[in-house]
């Protein structure tokens, strides 16, 4: 008995030892595998970096993988064909347990060209340093490649191979392995940076090579078929810009080779190798409408099987959107297979869950009906998607080219909706799609804001364009001029100067004077100050209307941010410095800040408290302020122009023939004028005028004008006839303002 259980424990502990060694000897032919794909890698990358150096490729755009590993690489030779690479991130190599990861990157030397190195230090291989690119021929002939680099890990070590040298000792292998390349930015429309683990950063020129007539397909699709057995893969097609295209295909006797016709130039090609079939080549071929052709040569590999060949299965195609759908199975369907997880089986019909990546994807479906067997490709579209690297745009006054990057899966159109900014494309996965925005020169001191609309279909992203305005030009300081009463608001225009005075015409603003503005004594005379005085402030007029800056030699005026009555002085304009001013016919002048709750500046006459502030309103002492005006520039007289029209300084409106209406009627014997009546959205409305007048006569002319019957303007001005000519009256007054009719 007591050998029975020492067996049955001896059986326990040798069955306990086999398991463990068994599990240790898979985590090793994991960990070896998974070695050999990172070796794999990093001796693709050390490739890739060659070429690129070589100028033997160059990348049109670099997209990153969904969940970040990598990116998805397109590149263009020089003769313009197109190939897609992906590649996996690279880090900074880290010591494993068993080894050291080497950390392999490119160096410029002194000469100019690259050299690769391992750890940090130069490559040595016979005691030289070895090329990274290749050497430029001379007198005509054609340079010479660097030396392939290749890597590999034998017997826990790794060996560096440099040509057709040998294998070169490079130190104890690590269970991780990273490949050199960390990042890649193709925002750029010139250059594209390739940062390396190590820190690196090449600049290498972007693809500039027009995109020739080309099929993408991955070749190993189909490779290692069975005679009677159906394969699909997904392809795409590149064209130049504006190109259209056929596609055909010529294949071997019995075989059979479907293409679906292309959506978004990507679709699926189908071959089915008949029973007696062995290894051949298919072509497909394109045709462009340019007279371009290309053939893309499919190399077929039919493995020998003792099993007996099948019937030919049925090839079904299905191109979905990237919506959720279904596509229903033929009656009876059996057998379905299929191992894609979007795909699910219902009731006979295949679920296709919505496509949320920005790839298409595929999907191969084999099922039985009836006596037939059936191979269904599932092709389904990817997400569009328009995706902005920023949705700002902010340029300074003087404008200029700005680069800008959209990443898209589609055909992107793009378009401003003002004048001064336009956009030129300078070129699936994200890719990025580079763009020029050229915004031209802000003369306004008034700041700007465009849209850009970056479009396809439906989808739709919009870029906010700001421009700075231009530095305010400061009018040098008048030498004679005199301040007039301003009863227009109108009329006011930026570098206009201006007197604020109390409504008893006596006191002027004057200098700071802690939290408000003092007052000073002036003479007015007929509502003119001739001579203001020293101490007087001159505020200079900035901005425009609506949104006027008050600029005096120490600042700019400012209601205050608080709660108290003040008139402030500060550096830089705000809302709190930004005023709106309207004045009544009597010269009664509302100044309000834009921000604020003491917006309103008035003058104190309180005794003791006399000042210029800010106040929440009116009241017994506060009262609204006088503002005299001495314009920028001088009034144009109203004679100096010849269209039939309404100037009123920044407010003018002219006659325009075809578009406006121009009505006569009389009252007596008064007559009354519409010069403008465009589609009963605009009237101006002039009155006072009799049939009459002569030159130097007097004329009230009232004036009415409503827009969208929402009245504009409404208000009598004292004029006289200045000018008669042509069947043409000239009315206006010595400010400018005025009025051309017809007698």
């Amino acid at each position: 008995m007591k050998k029975l259980l020492c067996l049955a424990a001896l059986s326990v502990v040798l069955l306990a030892c086999t398991q463990e060694l068994e599990t240790r000897l898979s985590d090793v032919e994991s960990r070896l595998s998974k070695v050999e794909d990172q070796v794999k890698e990093l001796n693709s990358q050390v490739s890739l970096i060659q070429q690129l150096l070589d100028g033997k490729y160059f990348v049109q755009s670099a997209t990153e993988l969904a969940d970040g590993s990598g990116f998805k690489l397109v590149l263009v030779d020089k003769a313009g064909n197109v190939q897609e690479k992906t590649i996996l991130k690279g880090k900074d190599g880290e010591a494993g347990k068993d080894g050291v990861s080497p950390s392999v990157s490119v160096k410029k030397d002194t000469d100019g060209n690259f050299y690769w190195t391992l750890n940090g230090a130069w490559l040595l291989v016979g005691g030289e340093k070895v090329r990274a690119n290749g050497t430029d021929g001379e007198d005509g002939k054609d340079g010479k490649d660097a030396p392939a680099t290749q890597f590999k890990v034998e017997d826990g070590k790794w060996y560096v191979k440099v040509g057709d040298g040998a294998w070169t000792y490079a130190g104890e292998a690590a269970t991780e392995v990273a490949g050199p390349i960390a990042s890649v930015d193709a925002s750029d429309d010139a250059v594209v940076k390739i940062t390396l683990s190590d820190g690196t950063v090449l600049e290498l020129p972007k693809a500039s090579v027009p995109v020739k007539l080309q099929i993408l397909v991955d070749d190993t699709a189909f490779a290692n078929m069975k005679a009677g057995q159906s394969k699909s893969a997904a392809y795409e097609v590149k064209a130049p810009a504006g190109v259209t295209y056929t596609l055909d295909s010529y294949e071997p006797e019995d075989w059979t080779v479907t293409i679906s016709k292309p959506k978004d130039h990507k679709g699926i090609v189908s071959i089915s190798v008949p029973a007696t079939g062995k290894s051949a080549k298919v072509l497909l071929i394109a045709g462009g409408s340019d007279g371009s052709s290309y053939v893309k040569v499919l190399h077929v590999t039919v493995e020998e099987s003792g099993e007996p060949a099948q019937d030919d299965p049925v090839v079904l195609q299905e191109m979905v959107d990237a919506a959720a759908g279904s596509i229903d199975l033929p009656a009876g369907a059996s057998e379905v297979v299929f191992s894609a997880d979007w795909l699910t089986l219902s009731d006979g019909r295949l679920l296709v869950s919505a496509n949320d990546t920005y790839d298409s994807r595929l999907a191969v479906v084999t099922f039985k009906a009836g006596e037939k067997n059936y191979t269904l490709t599932v092709m389904q579209a990817q997400k569009d998607a328009i995706v902005l690297t920023d949705n700002t745009i902010s340029v300074g006054a003087d404008g200029g080219e700005v680069p800008f990057v959209v990443k898209a899966n589609v055909a992107v159109d793009a378009a401003s909706d003002v004048a001064w900014i336009t956009v030129v494309p300078a070129t699936k996965g994200l890719e990025e799609k580079p763009y020029v925005v050229t915004v031209s020169a802000n003369a306004s001191t008034e700041a700007r804001e465009g849209k850009l609309t970056f479009s396809s279909g439906e989808l739709k992203q919009v870029v906010s364009v700001t421009q700075d305005a231009a530095a305010p030009v400061v009018p040098p300081t008048p030498v004679s001029g005199d301040f007039v009463l301003l009863t227009d608001a109108s009329e006011l225009q930026e570098g206009d100067e201006l007197i604020l005075v109390n409504q008893a015409k006596n006191y002027a603003m004057g200098a700071q004077n802690s939290n408000y503005r003092s007052r000073v004594s002036v003479t007015v005379e007929d509502d003119t100050i001739s001579e203001p005085g020293d101490d007087v402030v001159v505020v200079t007029l900035e901005g425009a209307e609506g949104a006027w800056n008050l600029r005096t030699s120490d600042g700019y005026l400012s209601a205050p941010t608080g709660t108290k009555n003040q008139l402030l002085t500060v550096d830089a304009v705000t809302d709190y410095a930004t005023w709106t001013i309207s004045v009544t016919e009597a010269g009664l002048a509302s100044v309000v800040a834009s921000a604020g709750s003491r917006t309103m500046l008035l003058y104190n006459s309180q005794s003791g408290n006399e000042r210029f502030s800010c106040y929440a309103g009116t009241g017994n002492n506060t009262k609204e302020v006088l503002i005299f005006r001495r314009a920028s520039t001088p009034a144009v007289p109203v004679t100096q122009y010849s269209e039939l029209g309404l100037y009123l300084g920044s407010r003018q409106r002219l006659y325009a023939a075809g578009t406006d209406q121009y009505v006569r009627s009389y009252d007596g014997d008064a007559l009354q004028f519409v010069l403008m009546e465009p589609q009963a959205k605009e009237q101006v409305r002039l009155s006072g005028f009799t049939t009459g007048l002569g030159i130097g006569d007097p004329v009230t002319v009232s004036v009415e004008w409503k827009k969208d019957k929402t009245l504009v303007l409404d208000k009598e001005y004292s004029m006289e006839v200045l000018k008669e000519e042509g069947g043409k009256l000239w009315v206006g007054d010595a400010r400018g303002r005025g009025v051309i009719i017809r007698k």
